[in-house]
């Protein structure tokens, strides 16, 4: 089984909605009910295909960066990128 990596994009009534990471291209429905692994909006999971369900792992670390760094660009925005 290969995995994927994906992004919480927004959860959209009984499902979640992932896109492709990095390109966020392309997306997938995955049912809430379905999901094993607290998450939020923006988390980073890699998500393999386990014939009509789905195994969600969470890449913390990878968030955290990414938090990290949207953070960071939006403070420089903020400050005029001084």
């Amino acid at each position: 089984m290969r995995s994927n990596k994906y992004t919480l994009d927004r959860f959209d009534g009984e499902y979640a909605v992932f896109l492709k990471h990095p390109n966020e291209t392309e997306s997938v429905l995955v049912a809430r009910d379905q999901i094993k692994v607290p998450l939020e909006e923006g988390d980073i999971v890699s998500i393999t295909v386990l014939g009509d369900t789905y195994k969600i792992e969470s890449h913390e670390k990878e968030t955290m960066g990414q938090r990290d760094k949207i953070q960071s660009l939006l403070e420089q925005l903020k400050n005029g990128n001084k």
